[in-house]
């Protein structure tokens, strides 16, 4: 005998029951699914195969409550209540396997992206530059993933964009899960100091050496541009 088949047979059983003593029978169909341990293929073999016989039924005992006069005949053994307590036990019977089948469902788990994926299309310069007198070396852009604050630089109108959070992250051209009040961007005159400066902050008081810059604090663009050149990552 398949899986399957113990299904029916289990149903069939409970049905002949009730035709015979034509009283409420007390069973929990989910719980009678668990204790056979019915996995996930054979309960979406039953609902693909044999479930309409149970679905067939309960339209044919609607039928004859609705007075269908064929149905009517055909339960004609039947009182209505008795007809009404067979559709109820029928409704419990295709509650439960839906149950059980999304019970059984797998779920899967998204797939968490590494840095250098979240990065991908976050197009930061990359390789050494010189920025006024000196030259620097950039940070990784996969750095800037779960860190806390990153200084970046737009070496075509000098600007510094500073984002601050708890955990930053990047999806598309875009950092992500930052602190809107704390964050924005500045135009810088005096590069060589502002950089100094930078460079020397923590992340205890990276916010305000950002907010005691001078010049006024303008909000973060919704994309980075390719132009910025990641100077300082905070973990």
């Amino acid at each position: 005998m398949t899986r399957t088949e113990t299904i029916t047979q289990f149903v069939d059983t409970i049905l002949d029951e009730y035709v015979i003593t034509k009283k409420k029978i007390r069973v929990d169909f989910f719980k009678y699914l668990q204790s056979e341990d019915i996995d996930r293929k054979t309960i979406n073999e039953y609902t693909s195969d044999k479930f309409h016989f149970v679905t067939d039924l309960l339209d044919e005992i609607d039928g004859a409550l609705d007075g269908d006069r064929f149905l009517v005949e055909a339960y004609g053994g039947y009182k209505k209540s008795e007809l009404k307590e067979l559709k109820c036990l029928l409704e419990r019977f295709i509650h439960d396997v839906e149950k059980y089948k999304d019970f059984k469902k797998i779920v899967r788990r998204k797939r968490k992206k590494n840095p250098d994926q979240l990065t991908k299309d976050l197009h930061l310069i990359q390789k050494p530059v010189i920025i006024g007198e000196e030259k620097y070396t950039p940070v990784s852009k996969t750095e800037i993933i779960d860190s806390k604050s990153v200084f970046l630089i737009n070496i075509k109108t000098n600007e510094i964009l500073f984002l601050t959070g708890k955990k930053l992250s990047c999806t598309g051209a875009r950092i992500i899960n930052y602190d809107e009040e704390l964050s924005g961007i500045k135009k810088i005159k005096k590069i060589d100091q502002t950089i100094k400066t930078i460079m020397s902050v923590t992340s205890l008081n990276c916010s305000r050496s950002f907010g005691e810059l001078p010049n006024k604090i303008r909000s973060v663009p919704k994309t980075v541009s390719p132009n910025y050149f990641p100077l300082r990552v905070i973990k």
